[in-house]
């Protein structure tokens, strides 16, 4: 076995789920929420993140950085979530 296919093979291992042996993929996507101020970019991002909603959300300053994590079915996807405060140009 060559060094690249001993690699190859290695890193095929490390998609692997020890509970069941398959195969799963992990995606990573970055997404920048942009829009008029005072519109409901927090909400909505602090609402999938984590569930809550407030319906008085004190307003971002510059910008705030979440992630989230799910799973669509064999793929899990991870989501770093940049909400803006609305005032790009």
């Amino acid at each position: 076995m060559t060094s690249n296919n001993r690699q190859a093979a290695t890193n095929a291992g490390a998609n692997r789920s020890p509970a069941n042996g398959q195969a799963t993929r992990t995606c990573q996507f970055k997404m920048v929420l942009l829009g008029e101020s005072a519109v409901g970019k927090s909400s909505l991002v602090l609402r999938f993140v984590r569930g809550q909603f407030h319906e008085y959300q004190e307003s971002t300053i510059g910008a705030a950085f979440l992630t989230q994590t799910v799973s669509v079915d064999d793929t899990t996807v991870k989501l770093e979530l940049w909400d803006t405060a609305g005032q790009e140009r």
